[in-house]
């Protein structure tokens, strides 16, 4: 609980410009990281999109696009191996 409670006062005091230091700053950072490594693999997909579209359009050689689908496959294993680690210190 006090995690989730330090996580808010640190959001909030960053918003009002607050210097505020969490008991927990390496769940705050591994939160953080998580949450935009998501928004980071999400753009990334939208941009897979794109630059098929972009292929087929040119008739591009389509390994490019397979290559950034195996990279894109290693990105998302990151991100559910850090959200577990964040689960796993939350609970500790």
């Amino acid at each position: 609980m006090d995690k989730r409670i330090s996580l808010t006062i640190t959001e909030v005091c960053q918003k009002l410009g607050i210097d505020y230091s969490s008991i927990n700053p390496n769940y705050l950072q591994m939160i953080n990281d998580a949450k935009r490594l998501g928004e980071i693999i999400f753009e990334i997909n939208c941009l897979v999109g794109d630059l098929d579209a972009i292929f087929i359009r040119h008739n591009i050689d389509l390994n490019f696009k397979q290559t950034l689908q195996k990279d894109l496959e290693l990105l998302h294993n990151i991100d559910h191996d850090l959200i577990k680690l964040s689960k796993k210190v939350k609970n500790e």
